[in-house]
């Protein structure tokens, strides 16, 4: 009987044993499959808005939400104005900012014609000053009683080109850009995309 006792217990002790064991090794798996799983981190700088190359033609417009806070941030528009002094007409087209978001206009009334990586500082830069609510004048036909029509303004043979812009909000502001060509052949400015930093107060490069 005793036998029979001290057999049964050094079984008992074996099957702890490799109890302990498999529950050890089940505990170590389940905590390599937890660690092995990535975490989703979104890693881009930016926010990236898709325009779908949208065109915004003469008597057309185009407005856009950028941060998604559910106002409108910039405008895209035409407006046509008559000269009766050098009796002519003039189709423009335009970019307008709004109350809580800025240009960088110089005195002239004009934004910088932005390349690929070109910084967007947070400040004034290179004589432009961030101005909210404003409208600019892109380009412009000048129709005349006679000769042919002419092209005027900084963006008329613009392609792939970027226009700074710069939203403010309770926390800071947020530098971006927008991606816009323009076609005198058509009569229209092509916009491509555009994009929003997600830190505040950070300087950036048009198109990155």
């Amino acid at each position: 009987m005793l036998v029979i006792n001290n057999f049964i217990s050094v079984l008992k002790k074996i099957v702890m044993k490799r109890f302990c064991i498999l529950l050890s090794g089940v505990v170590l798996i389940a905590s390599c499959k937890k660690n092995d799983q990535p975490t989703p981190v979104d890693n881009k700088p930016m926010t990236y808005i898709d325009l779908k190359d949208s065109a915004v033609t003469f008597s057309h417009s185009a407005s856009y939400d950028l941060n998604g806070d559910g106002e409108k941030d910039v405008l895209f528009s035409t407006l046509l104005v008559g000269d009766p002094i050098n009796k002519e007409d003039k189709k423009q087209w335009y970019v307008t900012s709004s109350f809580n978001a800025s240009l960088p206009v110089e005195e002239g009334e004009s934004i910088p014609v932005l390349n690929l990586a070109d910084s967007i500082p947070v400040g004034n830069f290179n004589g432009y000053t961030w101005y909210n609510a404003s409208s600019i004048i892109l380009a412009q036909k000048v129709i005349g009683e006679v000769g042919d029509p002419i092209w005027q303004g900084d963006w008329k043979n613009a392609a792939h080109r970027f226009i700074p812009i710069q939203l403010k909000k309770t926390d800071g502001v947020y530098n971006g850009w927008i991606e816009v060509s323009f076609s005198t052949a058509n009569e229209k400015i092509i916009l491509h995309k555009a994009a929003i930093s997600k830190q505040a107060g950070k300087a950036i490069a048009a198109g990155k």
